[in-house]
């Protein structure tokens, strides 16, 4: 059951992994483990096939009682994993993590403190450092924190860092999952749906997590991905249109950039502290 003390609510932490290395989950998981907030449980719906991953996680479940494992006879694929999570997650307030990245050590107390200061909104993420393969931090990204803000950068790009939202309960009771088949694109989609259910949408300022990209992130936003997410914001375009309209049109030009620019444009800015 979810927690019923409003001054310290129960957070549920969903995590999809699959096949990271060992030392890297382990890292993961720990700067969860080490939250200076406790009152929290982390759901890791594992789909990794490589034994020292698998290893990995089952030693840090029995290590740490408030982590639980959920895993599936067949590959369920991230998006279904994630699901899997949100289905028995507990919390009051529901944390995106990702198998390779690492939340600060205050990040879940500064999220709660938004969430009691803010009650009207519904999903809230904040900024995050981007770190290299050795963890160190080569540059940063910042997202806008006004609602206003945040709608206006959502007609161009995502306004939130997947990795670092939060959002209440009462999206996955009205039934909100993410949709598999938008797998590269569930993100926009899910955030498109709590949108057309009248939530709100809010950011910290603060940096909340340490995000890994390893190679060229760049080369990994393929036009396929661009293509889901045109859909995504296709299907609301009669049901929200003076904002979709816009937005479909963004997302339709995206489909057809030269991949060189998209290359060019991540390098720079997964590596703004390199330059002089």
């Amino acid at each position: 059951m979810a927690s019923r003390d409003s001054s310290h609510p129960l957070v549920s932490v969903i995590m999809a992994t699959f096949n990271e290395p060992a030392c890297v989950i382990t890292k993961a998981v720990e700067s969860m483990s080490n939250q200076d907030y406790p009152q929290l449980e982390i759901v890791i719906a594992d789909d990794s096939t490589d034994p020292d991953t698998i290893d990995a996680i089952n030693r840090l479940a029995a290590a740490d009682q408030r982590i639980r494992v959920v895993r599936a006879e067949r590959r369920m694929g991230f998006v279904t994993a994630l699901n899997q999570a949100m289905r028995v997650a507990n919390g009051d307030l529901i944390a995106r993590m990702d198998g390779d990245d690492m939340s600060l050590p205050d990040r879940i107390s500064k999220q709660v403190a938004y969430a009691q200061a803010h009650p009207d909104v519904d999903v809230f993420g904040g900024a995050m450092y981007i770190v290299n393969e050795d963890d160190e931090i080569v540059s940063e990204r910042n997202y806008p924190t006004s609602e206003s803000d945040i709608m206006r950068m959502f007609l161009f790009r995502s306004p939130f860092a997947h990795p670092t939202i939060m959002f209440r309960r009462r999206i996955i009771d009205s039934g909100i999952f993410y949709d598999p088949q938008y797998k590269k694109a569930e993100d926009i989609d899910f955030y498109m749906r709590v949108l057309k259910s009248g939530s709100h949408f809010g950011n910290l300022q603060d940096k909340l997590l340490k995000y890994r990209v390893s190679g060229n992130l760049g080369a990994k936003r393929t036009r396929d991905q661009w293509v889901y997410n045109h859909r995504a914001r296709k299907k609301m375009i009669w049901r929200r249109p003076v904002f979709t309209v816009f937005s479909y049109l963004v997302s339709l030009a995206y489909i057809y950039v030269p991949s060189k620019a998209v290359r060019l444009f991540y390098k720079r800015e997964n590596n703004k502290l390199n330059k002089s």
